[in-house]
């Protein structure tokens, strides 16, 4: 009987120690993913569209879509005029679907038309897969660069000030020439 609880309780342990484990920071490798888009198309980051290249990737609360709109206008900015190569650099973004009262249907129907729209990439977390995976914040907005080895450089949480977001675009550029 003793050497069951202490079984357990060694389990429970490393269960505890490994969830805590989980949250991705600077300088760790970001575990990988296979998650599906409104039209059903499966991404993972070995997806031929990212490999080899610096990732931008947010994680979006849908009540809070538009926290962030200055970053994702800047970054087109610096797309549209070169100073990001296309072929070097990708943006996509996670909709976290649990975290909002909409209905599924209505947000998939919102970003399918809008990847037909603008090409963007959105893939949907139906339950807190990512979250968990990478340990980001619920009820929020994330947003996560990742290098070509998929080693985290950068990470931020809520809003993302001028100076923050001029910070990380030049780690983008940074990395996208490594």
């Amino acid at each position: 009987m003793k050497k069951t609880v202490v079984a357990l309780l060694l389990v429970l342990l490393w269960t505890v120690s490994a969830a805590v484990a989980a949250e991705l920071k600077v300088g760790d490798k970001a575990p990988d993913f296979k998650m599906k888009d409104a039209a059903g198309k499966e991404y993972s980051l070995d997806h031929p569209q990212f490999k080899g290249k610096v990732l931008h990737i947010a994680y979006i609360d849908p009540d809070e879509k538009d926290m962030n709109s200055h970053v994702e206008d800047a970054l087109k900015k610096e797309r549209d005029s070169g100073a990001l190569d296309k072929t070097r650099y990708e943006s996509f973004g996670f909709a976290n679907l649990k975290a909002t009262n909409l209905p599924n249907f209505i947000i998939k129907s919102m970003i399918k038309s809008k990847q037909e729209k603008t090409g963007a990439i959105a893939l949907l977390d139906y339950d807190y897969t990512i979250l968990n995976l990478w340990g980001l914040k619920n009820d929020s907005y994330d947003g996560v660069v990742l290098d070509k080895e998929r080693i985290c450089r950068y990470i931020y949480n809520g809003k993302l000030s001028q100076e923050e977001l001029t910070k990380m675009i030049g780690i983008i550029k940074e990395y996208q020439v490594k």
